[in-house]
């Protein structure tokens, strides 16, 4: 047979062709892996950020249903290098490399370094971030349409005593023109004929009149009584627990955390946090027995040292604004209002000027109205309900007899407004920051009383944290050219974490 020659030149190109389809090949594999591996990088700083935030204080959790991160991370101070410890920790064993463990990984990656670029604490924005996290808590409760009703309650009792006089300086008013009286009988002597004269009354009607309780001495004598006296029900007892104020929130340099809270809130926000913090605060009429304070709504309103000081101070505040609310009602009660110009002219005598008889009348009304509002509180600390502005059939007190009528235990009307509505009025006049610092006042001391609770502090509390993460990782399909031919690659990742309720 003939031997038959063959050239070989197509060996070269097809080797070099093949060399080509795999670089190609490696090439397609190994992007894809690049983003898997970015992907890894992103699921990564995610769970080492759920990770973190998973180590939650757990008794604010379970008294108060809110979630927050102890800044100390187990020391007595705050560090947030603890966090970034935390962190890299988490990173760490996420990303297992492929000789810890079974098999190839072809996403094995290394985590490098961690770094918190920014911190949100509960004290922050002046209260604003607390504010956000129990007005969430409670959205789910309470609707915009119930928050709306309340807010009506309180701009209903808001509106009704703007622009009235207040009926202290009519009693004031009173007692001036009783003592110019007192002054102007002393220099003259009053004669039969004056006697005669007294508005057409006989001597014996004059006298009973003259005889007469004066409601203005009433009241001063009620005034210089213990109020708490007057108007805890009988049978009832005030709590005398006290904390030490002296390095509250509101007196305190508070840290402030680097990441800006810019969520915004209005009127709903804030009678959300309200609603949410009455039932975990309690109050003189459903006291918070495991509480540091057992009056903690009115802390919230006050601020002051001991329940019994707290309560005294909620207490003047609601008689002042229902003894203006009855000063209110009595100057369109014509009956009642002749009733009290007949005594304030029994007390001034027939013959004084109209103008002053009409400034003592003023004054009756309202010591009337002052006796009327003790009752009213009474009864709101007994559990009833008052009217905002009564009618003649709810007025509880008779003008003849007003020294007795708080002997009484007057528990209300079917209808009106609670002891607990008062408080939602009186909070809403504080600012987001007194009660917000003052609610976790309370949250703050009972964590003090737990076990290793004692460097708790509610401005180490952080509700959110920013971070950076990265991560190396080696090339793996482009290795069969040369280990150091194209390297390996870094990723740096932003991530963020914020609690919810």
């Amino acid at each position: 047979m003939k031997n038959i020659k063959q050239e070989g030149s197509v060996t070269a190109p097809l080797c070099m062709m093949v060399l080509v389809i795999a670089a190609l090949l490696f090439t397609l594999v190994e992007s894809a892996r690049y983003y898997g591996l970015k992907s890894n990088a992103e699921k990564g700083g995610k769970l080492a950020a759920e990770s973190l935030f998973a180590g939650y204080q757990p008794f604010l959790l379970e008294e108060y249903g809110m979630f927050f991160l102890d800044g100390n991370f187990g020391g007595s101070n705050f560090q947030m290098e603890g966090a970034e410890d935390e962190i890299r920790a988490f990173l760490c064993e996420n990303f297992i490399t492929g000789k810890e463990q079974d098999g190839i990984d072809l996403y094995r990656m290394q985590a490098v370094d961690a770094e918190v670029t920014g911190y949100m604490l509960a004290t922050d924005a002046k209260g604003k971030v607390f504010e956000m996290k129990a007005a969430k808590a409670m959205k789910q409760k309470l609707g915009e349409q119930a928050a709306k009703k309340i807010l009506e309650e309180i701009s209903g009792v808001k509106k009704q005593t703007e622009n009235t006089e207040n009926p202290e300086e009519a009693i004031a008013g009173a007692d001036a023109a009783l003592k110019e009286i007192a002054a102007a009988e002393e220099e003259k002597k009053e004669s039969a004929d004056q006697k005669e004269k007294e508005q057409g009354m006989d001597e014996t009607e004059a006298l009973k009149l003259r005889t007469a309780e004066n409601p203005l001495e009433i009241v001063k004598k009620l005034q210089k009584e213990g109020i708490l006296a007057l108007v805890v029900p009988s049978g009832n007892s005030v709590s005398e627990k006290r904390c030490n104020t002296k390095d509250s929130l509101l007196k305190r340099n508070c840290r402030k955390g680097t990441w800006e809270c810019r969520e915004n809130s209005g009127w709903y926000e804030r009678i959300l946090m309200q609603e949410f913090l009455k039932p975990l605060s309690g109050n003189a009429v459903a006291p918070q027995e495991n509480g540091s304070l057992s009056y903690g709504t009115e802390y919230l309103i006050c601020g002051k040292e001991g329940d019994r000081e707290n309560l005294k101070g909620v207490v003047k505040k609601i008689l002042l604004l229902r003894e203006i609310l009855n000063y209110v009602y009595l100057q369109t009660d014509e009956s009642r209002k002749a009733e009290a110009r007949t005594v304030a002219s029994a007390i001034a005598g027939a013959l004084v000027s109209p103008e002053l008889i009409s400034i003592i009348e003023q004054g009756v009304l309202a010591a009337w109205s002052y006796v009327e509002s003790i009752c009213d509180v009474k009864a709101l600390l007994s559990g009833g309900k008052i009217p905002i502005i009564k009618t003649s059939d709810s007025w509880h007190t008779q003008l003849s007899n007003l020294s007795s009528a708080i002997e009484n235990d007057y528990t209300g009307e079917a209808k009106g407004v609670s002891y607990e509505n008062y408080l939602d009025i009186l909070l809403y006049e504080k600012t987001v920051k007194q009660i917000a610092y003052r609610s976790m006042d309370l949250m703050e001391w009972r964590l003090k009383e737990q076990p290793n609770g004692e460097n708790c502090r509610m401005d180490h509390m952080v509700t959110g944290i920013r971070f950076t993460a990265e991560y190396d990782t080696e090339t793996l399909f482009f290795d069969i050219f040369g280990k150091d031919t194209v390297g390996g690659y870094r990723f740096t990742e932003k991530e963020e974490y914020i609690y919810g309720p």
